[in-house]
């Protein structure tokens, strides 16, 4: 079984890292109302993507998926590429606390990559190799779906978390529309390889509770054989499709250097899903 040696290399043959953002830790809840919490990243590259056959247990794989996932910011260069704004995107906004989807145009243009590019002139962009992601609009930009007629402008109900992952064996309870639903996590602790007075999650999966025309639905979101530093981030829950079910954004992120926002849409899903993933999008750090 293939385990996160493969990120290893990508970094030791690179000499430095970007900056990828990590959520505090908080305290076991379990809420209930109509009413979420957030974060920010990009598109699809085959060395990128390599990363997601480390092991056979990570899931989800971002290979054949219906839509694309994009963010804004600056990106290496095998991590998106220009032809991604032909797609048409709509984004989700966040403004004073308030989320919403619009159509938005996108600009990709060279970056310099402060990992990448430390050895070329700073100030000559013909020998940059990163790619920098914009979009239209003045608000923060939670994540970037490429179009698709189930897609509209719309307000986005929320469901506000306390904290924004879900602990080792922990429940949160929602209801929305009048529906219940559960996030729920399962796995082990065990020692650390290097230090046997240090215990490290493995085997983690991550799971939506609900019914579905009657009948209950455990549905696996994400699961992961081990975690490096990091844990599955919950970065929005709502109707982001506007069918009249939640939806969720999470980053699917393994390691500390990873970053993998992965949406979920429930007009996607099939009988026995409550959503489906529609796309993700891998990107490094270092």
């Amino acid at each position: 079984m293939r385990k996160i040696v493969v990120l290893i290399v990508v970094c030791v043959s690179i000499v430095a890292c970007k900056e990828i953002s990590k959520a505090e830790n908080g305290n076991d809840i379990q809420i209930a109302g109509d009413s979420l919490a957030i974060k920010d990243s990009i598109a699809s590259s085959d060395s990128i993507d390599n990363i997601d056959w480390i092991d056979e247990e990570l899931y989800p794989k971002s290979k054949d998926l219906p839509l694309s996932v994009l963010s804004t910011g600056v990106f290496h260069g095998d991590e998106t590429s220009p032809e991604m704004i032909n797609k048409g995107w709509f984004g989700v906004f966040q403004d004073r606390g308030r989320y919403y989807i619009a159509p938005t145009t996108l600009s990709i243009q060279k970056a310099f990559d402060v990992v990448l590019d430390e050895t070329v002139d700073e100030h000559n962009s013909s020998n940059w190799t990163g790619w920098e992601v914009k979009t239209s609009h003045i608000d923060t930009s939670l994540v970037l779906i490429s179009s698709s007629p189930r897609l509209s402008s719309h307000e986005i109900k929320t469901i506000p978390l306390d904290k924004d992952f879900i602990d080792l064996s922990e429940k949160k309870t929602f209801t929305y529309n009048g529906s219940s639903y559960t996030l729920y996590s399962t796995g082990d602790l065990k020692p650390a390889e290097y230090n046997k007075d240090e215990m490290i999650i493995s085997n983690y999966k991550l799971y939506l509770k609900g019914y579905k025309e009657g009948k209950e639905i455990n549905q696996l979101l994400a699961s992961t054989p081990t975690f490096d530093d990091t844990m599955f981030r919950v970065f929005l829950i709502g109707d982001i499709d506007n069918d009249g079910f939640p939806d969720l954004v999470l980053n699917t992120s393994y390691h500390y250097n990873l970053y993998r926002p992965t949406v979920y849409l429930s007009s996607f899903a099939d009988k026995d899903q409550l959503v489906k993933v529609v796309g993700l999008h891998s990107s490094v750090g270092c």
